[in-house]
């Protein structure tokens, strides 16, 4: 049997500190940082996404970052297919992968081999979905999806609108449930021996203040011409980049609909929903070992912990 290629994740909620821990580890264990996040893929985003900085990178190198026009729609077969790629590279480069982000989607299909079936998918079929939301809301597709599969709609936030398109393009394209793949999904054996190192808050307070001071600093860093750049370019066209949080919530402020401070109030309260529908994703994660950082008097010892869970992964 062949061996399994050893990878380790860094995962979590935003504002949480992955991309500090994950360049951490890279360093410590001759790491190179393939990013997991469907956001910072996008050209031109680097505020509202926090796309980490050159400064942030230091002298490791980051894959999957930076690479897509915001017009273009990508998946989450696109993901898993060159972020495959790119851990095939770097480990034959005799160099160890790591894996740092908090898209939970992405993470999952990767980590355990989701196997995605060829013929469910449909460039027509999904827009055609997306011009029904566009134009009608949400409400109908995702009723659309508990009529076809209930038991997937179930798992899916109807405000994930994302993944709502995708579940009902599966069902219409595949012809059967979107659950049966992800029940199918769960009896594959992965490509890799992995651990995942999930970063927490035992007081989730202290994650909202974080995000609070993040979306502060992000206006300050210049958000708000970012986000109007994205606006006057793109408008509603960006499909997939047009979900990120910090952008859309700008859009009634340019158009005089609301005052900046109701937008970036709302823009704190997105992202805080965001992050506790991520701590809930990843709760439900295998070989996952959590890390809560308020627990920890400082980031180094916090990174030391990381490092010896690192270390029993690498060395077994």
């Amino acid at each position: 049997m062949e061996k399994k290629i050893k990878l380790l994740a860094v995962c979590g909620p935003t504002a949480s500190g992955k991309t500090a821990l994950g360049v951490a580890l890279a360093r410590a264990y001759s790491g190179e940082v393939i990013s997991c996040d469907s956001m910072q893929i996008y050209r031109g985003m680097e505020i509202g996404t926090a796309k980490p900085t050159k400064e942030e990178m230091g002298e490791i190198p980051h894959h999957l970052l930076d690479f897509c026009d915001p017009e273009t729609t990508f998946s989450v077969v696109d993901y898993t297919t060159r972020a495959a790629e790119c851990i095939e590279d770097i480990t034959a480069r005799g160099t160890r992968p790591i894996l740092v982000g908090g898209t939970g989607l992405y993470a999952r299909s990767l980590l355990r081999s989701v196997p995605f079936t060829e013929n469910s998918r449909s460039d027509e079929v999904r827009a055609a979905l997306q011009k029904e939301f566009e134009e009608k809301g949400i409400g109908e597709i995702y009723a659309r999806l508990q009529a076809f599969d209930p038991e997937g709609a179930a798992e899916i936030h109807p405000n994930n609108t994302k993944r709502v398109i995708r579940a009902l393009e599966y069902c219409l394209v595949a012809g059967e449930p979107f659950s049966v793949q992800a029940k199918a999904s769960r009896e594959v054996e992965s490509d890799y021996d992995y651990k995942m190192i999930c970063l927490g808050f035992q007081n989730r307070d202290n994650l909202y203040a974080r995000i609070n001071l993040r979306v502060d600093q992000m206006i300050q860093n210049g958000l708000l011409d970012e986000a109007k750049q994205y606006y006057e370019q793109y408008g509603l066209r960006g499909k997939t980049s047009v979900q990120a949080i910090g952008y859309k919530e700008l859009f009634p402020y340019f158009d005089g609909q609301c005052t900046l401070e109701e937008a970036v109030e709302n823009i704190k309260k997105e992202t805080r929903r965001y992050a506790k529908r991520q701590l809930t994703w990843f709760r439900r994660e295998e070989n996952t070992v959590w890390l809560y950082v308020d627990a920890y008097d400082s980031a180094e010892s916090l990174i030391r912990a990381a490092e010896e869970i690192a270390a029993d992964h690498f060395e077994k």
